[in-house]
């Protein structure tokens, strides 16, 4: 597809909370037909008869988006599809799909990175769909704030054409939804990815019931992680201070309760054990867990000092008590600040 032609049909993969909230907003679109593929049966009956999703209360379809289990059916007319699918389970989905035509356009909004691999998202999309223009949007905003009609919200979109970048810019945009435009793909991709671990930590500290300047430590130290591996992957500094980068993580580390991976660790701070919360969370998934063990394996590799993140690997796949964590963190060289 060209920039210049009308993007009409909409494709969303994934009926979390993500993918049901961005299949609403842009089906209050004028002129766009949205429909939500759903991967559980559950899903599925719970929208087809009451028009809301089960992770997404509050808030309604309103008749103007259609919904489908086939993965071949809601893919048929799509020119543009958003994949909003976990990333621990994106790869079982993308080589489903068969036939997708190079004419259509892709934009991921999910965030995280592979741990077999460790890639990010769109790196795994191009491998299945290579000459497809591509797209991630990420950036500070939960998907109640993508809803929201009086809360002004904004995220950038890394497209690596212009052009079509422009076009997808213009389509996500709203007077309630600013978005700006990068190309800097892999950089807005990553760091919506970095900032899940920190999140994480944020959470821990709440969960034990530190007192709040534990957080800004958290978001500024987090910050200078992630400038660190930053540096390593190419990813420029412009990108690290964006709203994928620094406003993603403020957001996510200061929030209240929206943040599953705060949330997570809110849990691990309060004492219950790493893998019963992750059997009891359902339909949704802390990201964060996954990323915390990628990005962990990456910096042994290329030997960057990531000691908050080694921090949460150690509390969260090798059971180090928190206070020992702590003790770890709080011990350590004394340095200048970086």
């Amino acid at each position: 597809m060209t920039a210049n032609k009308a993007i009409q049909n909409i494709t969303v993969l994934g009926a979390g909370r993500w993918g049901t909230a961005m299949a609403i907003y842009l089906s209050k679109k004028n002129n766009l037909i949205v429909t939500l593929q759903c991967h559980l049966q559950s899903e599925f009956d719970e929208l087809t008869a009451n028009d809301r999703a089960p992770n997404l209360p509050g808030f309604s379809c309103e008749g103007k988006v259609h919904f489908e289990l086939d993965l071949d059916k809601s893919l048929a007319k799509a020119d543009l599809v958003v994949i909003a699918i976990p990333v621990a389970f994106m790869r079982s989905v993308l080589e489903k799909i068969k036939d997708l035509p190079e004419s259509t356009v892709i934009v991921s909004i999910n965030k995280g990175i592979e741990r077999e691999s460790l890639q990010t998202v769109p790196e795994i999309v191009k491998e299945y769909f290579p000459n497809n223009h591509l797209a991630h949007l990420g950036g500070p905003c939960f998907p109640e704030g993508l809803l929201s009609d009086i809360t002004p919200a904004a995220e950038t979109l890394a497209c690596e054409d212009e052009e079509m970048g422009a076009c997808l810019q213009e389509l996500f945009s709203s007077t309630s939804f600013r978005v700006y435009r990068s190309v800097e793909l892999k950089g807005v991709a990553l760091l919506g990815a970095l900032k899940n671990i920190y999140a994480i930590i944020a959470g821990i500290a709440d969960g034990i019931g530190l007192y709040e300047e534990v957080i800004s430590v958290v978001v500024t130290r987090g910050l200078a992680e992630m400038k660190r591996f930053c540096q390593h992957q190419g990813i420029s500094f412009e990108t690290l201070y964006g709203l994928s980068g620094l406003g993603d993580l403020a957001l996510t580390c200061y929030s209240p309760k929206s943040s599953h991976n705060k949330n997570f660790g809110r849990r691990i701070g309060k004492g219950e054990k790493v893998e019963d919360i992750l059997a009891s969370m359902g339909g949704t998934v802390a990201e964060g867990y996954y990323t915390t063990k990628a990005v962990w394996e990456i910096s042994k590799k290329e030997n960057i000092d990531l000691p908050l993140c080694k921090g949460v690997y150690q509390v969260i796949y090798e059971n180090m008590s928190l206070k020992d964590s702590m003790m770890e963190l709080m011990n350590r060289p004394l340095k200048v600040e970086d």
